[in-house]
């Protein structure tokens, strides 16, 4: 019984751990390809009504075909994809998507001047945000790499906290830098999100630009965290509790395995002591006979 319940103890953090590795998984190839999780952006840009700067210095609002833009641009981990809106059916389809690579960072305006056919000014509150993005971004991705290789290697050692707590208690380390690391890439995403979609609402009647939190994104971050601070809890309790060890049955003093003690009467009987004499039951009237006492002088 000792093996069985230490796997029921691991069983609940184990499987913690499991769903926290498939949540990091999904985020880190989502929308890699045109068609793989496109819904799980962290951030989508609108521009189909940009505001772009004339020579004359004066701003005229043109539609994202004539600046030569697409209507919108997703940024997923390491890639960014672009595409079309049908505005009668508002129905949004990707055209298209940019290789993955490592260090990638969501340069908005480098990626509008880039397409664009005129030239675009940004607004003073999205150029600084753009700056912190192009900082913090790598950092994000950085955090999530390492949250989900040390999710794997909580899950694999994980098994040897079925043999004894000290397995559990190198397990519960990994989990919680496991733990560390998505709790800061979830926590970065969600700023950077927030940040970017603040700054353009802000400036939305002058630049034309609409920013939209990836819902679906950020929900499944902050599961898979949820999910590893909960592994990293029962890990912990699993030192405490279900020792994996059975009891033995034999001792160092020698006592055997299955020693019985029968009984030979079928109730208490009274021993007789050597100093209280006779123990026969007196009769009515009779003197009782002194027992022997060899400290008493005569």
């Amino acid at each position: 019984m000792g093996k069985l319940g230490r796997f029921a103890c691991i069983f609940t953090p184990m499987i913690c751990t499991l769903v926290s590795l498939c949540a990091v998984i999904v985020l880190l190839i989502s929308g890699t390809k045109q068609t793989l999780l496109p819904s799980l952006y962290y951030v989508q840009l609108d521009v189909r009504n940009i505001t772009a700067s004339h020579s004359s210095g004066r701003n005229r609002e043109r539609s994202a075909d004539e600046l030569g833009v697409k209507d919108f641009y997703s940024s997923y981990m390491w890639n960014f994809c672009a595409g079309h809106i049908d505005n009668n059916k508002n129905i949004w389809t990707i055209d298209g998507c940019t290789n993955p690579k490592a260090g990638y960072a969501f340069d908005v305006e480098g990626i509008i001047e880039t397409d664009a056919k005129h030239s675009v000014s940004f607004p003073k509150e999205v150029h600084k945000v753009q700056k912190a993005i192009n900082a913090v971004t790598k950092f994000m991705a950085a955090c999530y790499v390492l949250g989900a290789v040390a999710t794997v290697i909580t899950f694999f050692v994980g098994w040897f906290g079925l043999l004894s707590r000290w397995g559990s208690c190198v397990t519960t380390i990994f989990a919680d830098v496991a733990f560390g690391f998505l709790f800061t890439a979830s926590l970065c995403s969600t700023i950077l999100a927030y940040s970017l979609a603040g700054a353009y609402s802000k400036t939305i009647n002058l630049f034309g630009v609409h920013a939209n939190v990836g819902r679906h994104f950020i929900s499944t971050t902050w599961i898979c965290t949820a999910f590893a601070f909960a592994a990293a809890i029962f890990w912990m309790m699993s030192m405490c509790c279900c020792s994996g060890r059975t009891k033995s049955m034999m001792d160092n003093k020698g006592k055997a395995k299955g020693t019985k003690v029968e009984r030979t009467g079928g109730g208490y009987e009274r021993v007789a002591s050597p100093y209280q004499g006779t123990t026969t039951p007196l009769q009515y009237g009779a003197k009782p006979v002194p027992g022997y006492e060899p400290m008493r002088h005569v």
